[in-house]
């Protein structure tokens, strides 16, 4: 490495990884959070820093496609085109319960950041006559790669935000992953929603928004319950 890092550094990135922390952030679609010009526009710099940043991400295999290596696309709404969506969202769906909670999570966000992964064996199962494809188990594992890589950005992304004082919530998108909403925000194929990440903005703390932990937040095991020393 030609970087050398301090101890300090290391404190920095533990204490940013373990401060980390889900929370629904939920408001009402009639009265959306209001978000005055200034603070949109420091906050969608740092956002946008941040979501530049986070391609720092390792990923193993060229996805080749649009002559863009990496397996990943991303997608940004601002807080107005979220307040769009959620007061559109029964009209565009009206197959969905009236407690789905995307309306109210778009209403209370400075802004959803859209991650996709580019699977590159969509039809592994079927080819073209006298084409020459690798075996279904390589493309399983490169397609595997993929969305792992993916993953390990949208963890990035979720740090970086941590670090500016930002709250993030990861969903796994709801209707966001079907192709009709696809569509209208013009996410070309073939990619598939990884995560509909909600950002907080740290000046959007009204007092009308519920923020609800994740459920999951307290129901960690020990690390002597999943790790285990090798030793030969």
């Amino acid at each position: 490495m030609s970087e050398i890092f301090t101890p300090e550094d290391l404190q920095t990135v533990t204490r940013v990884m373990r401060k980390r922390r889900t929370f629904k952030v939920m408001g009402d679609v009639d009265t959306p959070v209001q978000i005055d010009a200034a603070t949109a526009e420091k906050n969608r710099a740092i956002l946008l820093e941040s979501v530049k940043s986070a391609d720092s991400a390792p990923f193993h295999y060229d996805r080749q496609c649009e002559n863009v290596p990496q397996p990943w696309r991303v997608d940004i709404l601002w807080h107005d085109s979220c307040q769009k969506v959620a007061s559109n969202f029964y009209r565009w769906f009206d197959d969905v319960k009236p407690g789905n909670k995307l309306p109210s999570m778009l209403s209370a966000c400075g802004a959803c950041v859209l991650v996709s992964w580019l699977p590159q064996f969509p039809n592994s199962a079927s080819q073209d006559e006298g084409e020459s494809i690798l075996p279904k188990t390589k493309q399983i594992q490169i397609d595997q790669e993929h969305l792992a890589a993916a993953s390990a950005y949208v963890q990035n992304l979720m740090l970086l935000l941590t670090a500016a004082n930002m709250g993030t919530y990861w969903s796994s998108g709801g209707q966001f992953r079907t192709r009709e909403m696809m569509d209208r925000l013009s996410m070309a194929a073939p990619r598939q929603l990884l995560a509909a990440v909600f950002v907080e903005f740290p000046e959007s703390n009204a007092s009308d928004v519920q923020r609800v932990p994740g459920k999951l937040a307290q129901a960690r095991a020990n690390p002597d319950r999943w790790l285990n020393i090798v030793q030969l």
